[in-house]
Order: C-alpha cells, then sequence, then structure tokens
C-alpha cells in the first residue's frame, strides 16, 4: 500500500477485455480504484463485480464527462492525497503509471499530464484524424486557460493532487471534461509538469465524431474563458444511479 492515499478514477464503457488488466495494474500503484461503468452494454459491470473495486454505476451511457465527475466525487470523500485518471480500454502502459506518481512527487506538482504527443517519433501510432483534432484541440485549449499547460489536452492519464482537484469547477457531461480539466488547471494557478507516455490505439473514433467533439469543445471553452469566474467550485451536480463496493 502507497505512504500516500492515491485514489485512480478509472472510466469504464464496453470494455469487458480490458479492464481487468487496467484495473489490476492500477492496484499496484494506488491504495484505492473506482471505476465508474458508464452504462456499458457488454459484461463490463459483470467482470468489475468480481474485483476488489469500488464501482459507481450508471444504468445508462451518460458520457466521459459525467463518468470523471462522478467518480472524482467518489474519490475526493476519500481525502485523497492524490487523484489519478486511466482510460479502461489498455491504451496506457502500465510501467507509466508509479513513474508519473513518481515525478508528480519528486516534482511538487499540483498534477502531471501524461503526454503522448511530446516525441514526435510517436505520432505516426496516431490514426490521422485524431492527431489532427488533438493538435488543434491542445492549441485551442492552452489558448483559452492563457498560458501553455500541456502538450496532449485530450490525454486520459493524469495525475492530480486532491488539494487541487477539490477546487475545480467541472461541468460538462461529455468529451470535452479533458479540456476543461486543463483549462482548471490554469485557472487554479497549478504547477502541470508534462511528460511523454507510450500509448496504442486500437480503433480509430470516426471523422463526424471527431468534428462533433471539437465543435463541442470550443463551445466550452469559449464559455468558460468569457463567463464570470467566480463561481464555487463543483464536480458534479448529478447523482450516479448506483454506488457500491465489489467484494
Amino acid at each position: 500500500m502507497p505512504e500516500k492515499n492515491i485514489i485512480a478514477v478509472i472510466p469504464a464503457y464496453n470494455v469487458e477485455d480490458t479492464v481487468e488488466k487496467v484495473v489490476n495494474n492500477a492496484q499496484e500503484a494506488v491504495s484505492k480504484v473506482i471505476v465508474v461503468n458508464d452504462g456499458s452494454k457488454d459484461n463490463t459491470l459483470k467482470v468489475l463485480k468480481n474485483m476488489d473495486v469500488t464501482i459507481v454505476n450508471h444504468s445508462s451511457n451518460q458520457g466521459l464527462g459525467c463518468a470523471l465527475r462522478h467518480g472524482f466525487k467518489a474519490a475526493l470523500k476519500e481525502y485523497p492525497d492524490i487523484v489519478i485518471t486511466l482510460d479502461s480500454d489498455g491504451q496506457h502502459d502500465a510501467h507509466d503509471i508509479k513513474r508519473l506518481i513518481g515525478i508528480f512527487i519528486k516534482d511538487k506538482a499540483d498534477a502531471v499530464i501524461g503526454s503522448r504527443l511530446i516525441d514526435k517519433s510517436q505520432w505516426t501510432n496516431f490514426p490521422r484524424h485524431r492527431l489532427l483534432g488533438n493538435i488543434l484541440l491542445t492549441l485551442l485549449t492552452n489558448f483559452s486557460a492563457g498560458r501553455k499547460v500541456s502538450t496532449d489536452s485530450q490525454s486520459g492519464f493524469r495525475v492530480i493532487s486532491g488539494q487541487a482537484l477539490k477546487r475545480f469547477d467541472l461541468t460538462t457531461k461529455k468529451m470535452a471534461i479533458s479540456s476543461e480539466i486543463i483549462y482548471e488547471l490554469a485557472r487554479n494557478k497549478c504547477k502541470v509538469s508534462d511528460v511523454q507516455i507510450k500509448a496504442t490505439y486500437d480503433e480509430e473514433i470516426s471523422n463526424v465524431r471527431a468534428i462533433n467533439d471539437i465543435s463541442r469543445i470550443l463551445i466550452l471553452l469559449l464559455k468558460k474563458r468569457f463567463t464570470i469566474k467566480k463561481r464555487s467550485p463543483k464536480i458534479s451536480g448529478d447523482t450516479p444511479s448506483h454506488r457500491y463496493k465489489s467484494a
């Protein structure tokens, strides 16, 4: 068990083939794993019920934003020193989990972002439209944030201090949550370390979905950039369908 209270939050949707390995890898580095099953239609929930994890269960698919917000809300009830987020599709290298936590502690950072884009030699691993979309969204996100926070605003691999996370004002329900987290790190003047990670990709998202995601993210960033900032921190105003501890 780590000396610090480290909570992993893992959003999951139709990942019955990969989620067990992802959780097992995370458990080697953290104190507790919280998985948000976002209305999976396969056997993801069944797999999770046989594991030693805390499950936040959505009866229907609500989107990545809702999944992370509900996961963060559950994590903050544990008074964590550190919260990490991981994708559940197995794209992240298990060895990077302890490495990023170590960098977080060494740098005395408020957050570490696992970037897939620092090493340009890895750009060939990206589906082309995802690479271009990611670069564009990162430029827009950093511009809206008022500073260069990360080279990979859409990375799902993050290490965030519990103290920083509880100050976040997160509102979006969908994919824009990734840019919103970067924006909140800047708004709260957090010290952020950007670190190269390895990643693999099994499938591509459609061009139409990519364009829709970019549009939603741009609208969110414009709203956050030009609306009044003095709001109470809010991780989630919604209530997840179920929450329970697996045996």
